[in-house]
């Protein structure tokens, strides 16, 4: 009988009404189809309903609804389409049944008794789970439809519901993921910024929501892929150097696990490189909407919108600075790397925006000089001399600046600087100037900069009293000495 049931309620939730008067009576008759379909697939009874395969049929019916103009009724279909996810967990052979406990909760207890089994009596791995075919392009169609507009936080939602059975295969999908997101915030974006200059009262007034929820499911996203990442690195760690840190797991983990193939490099390098290329995507949006209060031309705005626009714009700011300062605290070097990049873009254009870069960088807390002074002089190396620096603290490379355009950034940033940050940043800046002076050639085309480094540091050196003035300044002064022997015979 339950069988009979569902399979009536599924033809329920099927057809579209022709006018008005019927789509309402559709309407009605989906959203109670759904709401009794949802309880039976909640009920201690659903088990029996798992060879149905009902996530796949709910799904297509979910992407036929996103161009029909029933709305709220995708409400309804999100929430029972989960409820059909989470019983196809339970399915004898599914590819979904190891999803039940997610990879980004791993037990500390389970994972350390792995640990001290032999080969012989580890068991022999789960399938990865891998998720219907058609729900990423069910979240695409979602986040892309505007239908979907009045009932965005649900669909975010929903998102944040299927990321754990998404984890197995996070790192094929992000991309388009992604890419979606951020092509959507950037088209609300741009209506919300000709909403306050062109006076138009017919425009989407809801798009300050509709960012916030795009920037909400963005983040949880780069969340799961990041943790994701972090996790598969610490189980097959590089070879690291006296110096490194120790993993998650600390020293009991090293040695454990057999050496690491070229294919498994080759995937774990590329995985990497799929992340780190999402955050730029991410680092550039999220920059756009932080400066757009900070540089609009008051001007060019509707004077009667004033006050909303300086709501609005503090609202957007503050979303997109703490999307910005978890990236900064995660992956500090190549976010600071994406902002040099947009830095010099823009200095070959705005000026003003350009400054922007400089304010961001100094309010948010994961960017204090302690942190950014030191990212600079490793993206600089890793330009220059990747040899001098620990794998680990190596760049990617895959922001498009050189050197010299990393050390005219240092120069900027350093006259950006609070004279009291020179506490911070003494330490890290003489032992990079004495290895630049011990080692000139790799730098010798941005020497001249480094020199007017050398002059900043030296008149907020003045101005301050910590430390010894007059080692400090002996410091300074070997810095600022002719070059040596060596460098002009390289030269």
């Amino acid at each position: 009988m339950q069988d009979a049931l569902v399979k009536l309620l599924i033809a329920a939730i099927d057809g579209e009404g022709q006018d008005s008067r019927s789509l309402h009576t559709v309407s009605k008759l989906h959203r109670t189809a759904l709401s009794v379909l949802h309880q039976i697939l909640l009920s201690p009874s659903a088990e029996s309903l798992t060879g149905m395969q009902l996530e796949n049929i709910l799904t297509a019916r979910l992407i036929s609804l996103l161009n029909t103009p029933d709305t709220y009724v995708q409400v309804s279909l999100l929430d029972v389409l989960f409820a059909a996810l989470k019983l196809s967990l339970l399915r004898s052979g599914s590819p979904l049944n190891n999803a039940r406990r997610p990879s980004l909760e791993p037990g500390p207890k389970n994972t350390r008794l792995s640990l001290s089994l032999s080969d012989a009596e580890r068991p022999n791995p789960a399938p990865q789970p891998i998720p219907p075919a058609q729900l990423v392009k069910c979240l695409i169609g979602g986040f892309s439809s505007p239908s979907s507009r009045p009932v965005l936080d649900s669909w975010v939602g929903f998102l944040a519901e299927c990321l754990p059975l998404l984890s197995q295969v996070i790192f094929q999908i992000l991309i388009p993921l992604v890419e979606c997101v951020v092509e959507q915030i950037r088209k609300n974006f741009d209506i919300l910024k000709s909403l306050y200059t062109d006076s138009a009262t017919s425009l989407i007034a809801s798009s300050e929501y509709t960012i916030v929820s795009l920037l909400n499911g963005l983040e949880q996203i780069l969340a799961t892929a990041h943790d994701k990442l972090m996790t598969e690195e610490v189980k097959n760690p590089n070879p690291k150097t006296p110096n490194e840190g120790t993993g998650f797991f600390g020293n009991m983990v090293s040695g454990v696990f057999a050496q690491e193939t070229p294919q498994a490099r080759n995937a774990a390098a590329n995985n990497r490189l799929t992340v780190l290329l999402c955050f730029q995507d991410t680092v550039r949006i999220c920059y756009n909407i932080w400066s757009w209060g900070d540089n609009e031309n008051s001007s060019a705005l509707d004077p009667s919108s004033l006050g909303s626009f300086g709501y609005t714009s503090m609202k957007l700011r503050a979303r997109s600075r703490r999307i910005l300062e978890h990236m900064f605290a995660a992956e500090t070097l190549e976010c600071l790397e994406t902002l040099i990049q947009l830095w010099v873009g823009l200095g070959k254009t705005d000026t003003s925006r350009a400054d922007s870069v400089f304010k961001l960088v100094n309010v948010l807390d994961g960017s204090r000089p302690k942190f950014t002074v030191p990212a600079i002089f490793n993206a600089i190396y890793s330009r220059t001399n990747p040899s001098a620096l620990e794998p680990f603290r190596k760049s990617t490379l895959t922001a498009e600046i050189t050197d010299l355009d990393i050390v005219v950034f240092l120069v900027q940033y350093a006259l950006s600087l609070e004279d009291d940050a020179m506490d911070e940043i003494w330490t890290d800046c003489m032992a990079f100037l004495k290895d630049v002076l011990a080692n000139p050639f790799p730098h010798r085309q941005s020497l001249p900069s480094l020199l007017h480094f050398i002059s900043i540091l030296g008149e907020k050196v003045d101005n301050t009293n910590f430390g010894e003035q007059k080692k400090m300044r002996k410091e300074l002064g070997v810095c600022t000495s002719y070059p040596p022997r060596s460098f002009m015979t390289q030269v």
